[in-house]
């Protein structure tokens, strides 16, 4: 008998957004996408049929009777060629270019190869979000011209971050952070891969150090709750890089951060997603 994948679209009006985040967060760790549409946020992911999780999300939507579910069953035997179908290389910026293992790709001299194999963990490129990271990664590098950094990524998820940077800045110090076991192990797969094994620790905890330029890409929920460590790892000067929520989150978030010392330097949209860089300028 064949296995099955459902997969699975929440319809979510905004005041149901933060309940269903924390659901997800506590039961779906392999993880979803979200969309902002027409007044509603939508949450796509995927989950084995009769699994544990199906029958959790069915007991949650029956308490939440304001969320429309949509079931789309894929067979689990084609599932492997519709990702890959769908994962080609990726040019980001003037240089980085993302690919699966699986691709053969010849770079030119100028450009810096970043070698993904995604399996259960958040990042690939390809979501406005982290392209927006990894944009704004290359333009710090061309900004600052120092590769003698300390650089912290939390919410590593593959490593695509904590990977570029080890590329871009060659002898900085940089922590790949995760409290779920399948990102710390798909980090350093990723990391072997991209033979930068010996430039990134990884581990779960955050470490009690100052850095030059901290990366979130992790969420609204997080990094409101994470923003008091996130001060904690910054010293006048520190860059941080925000991203994970909507447009609509973003003001909310611009406050935290304002009124704990850092100012805007940019803050980028693309369809439904923001990114923000801020400074710290005063303790």
């Amino acid at each position: 008998m064949e296995n099955k994948i459902y997969q699975v679209i929440l319809k979510v009006p905004y005041t149901k957004k933060e309940k269903v985040e924390d659901f997800l967060y506590e039961y779906i760790q392999k993880g979803w996408e979200t969309n902002e549409k027409k007044f509603r946020v939508y949450f796509i992911f995927y989950l084995k049929e009769n699994s544990p999780e199906l029958a959790l999300l069915e007991e949650f939507l029956e308490k939440n009777l304001e969320i429309d579910v949509e079931y789309k069953l894929l067979k689990e035997e084609n599932w492997e060629e519709i990702w890959k179908a769908h994962f080609k290389p990726l040019k980001i910026g003037k240089y980085l270019v993302i690919i699966p293992p699986w691709e053969k790709y010849e770079p030119n001299p100028y450009e810096v190869v970043v070698i993904i194999e995604a399996g259960q963990a958040f990042g690939t490129g390809h979501h406005p979000t982290t392209k927006m990271m990894l944009e704004n990664i290359e333009i710090f590098k061309e900004r600052i011209k120092d590769s003698n950094l300390k650089i912290i990524d939390i919410g590593c998820g593959t490593g695509i971050l904590s990977i570029a940077c080890a590329k871009l800045f060659k002898n900085s110090t940089i922590f790949a952070i995760d409290i779920d076991d399948l990102a710390i192990e798909a980090c350093k797969e990723n990391a072997i891969l991209n033979k930068v094994e010996d430039k990134i620790i990884i581990q779960k905890e955050i470490p009690q150090e100052k850095f030059h330029l901290i990366l979130a890409n992790i969420g609204y929920r997080e990094i409101k709750n994470l923003a008091k460590i996130i001060k904690n790892c910054s010293q006048i000067g520190s860059h941080i890089f925000l991203s994970g929520f909507l447009n609509t989150d973003a003001v909310n978030i611009i406050n935290i951060y304002q009124n704990m010392g850092y100012s805007i330097i940019k803050h980028q949209r693309e369809n439904e997603w923001s990114f923000l860089w801020l400074k710290l300028i005063t303790n």
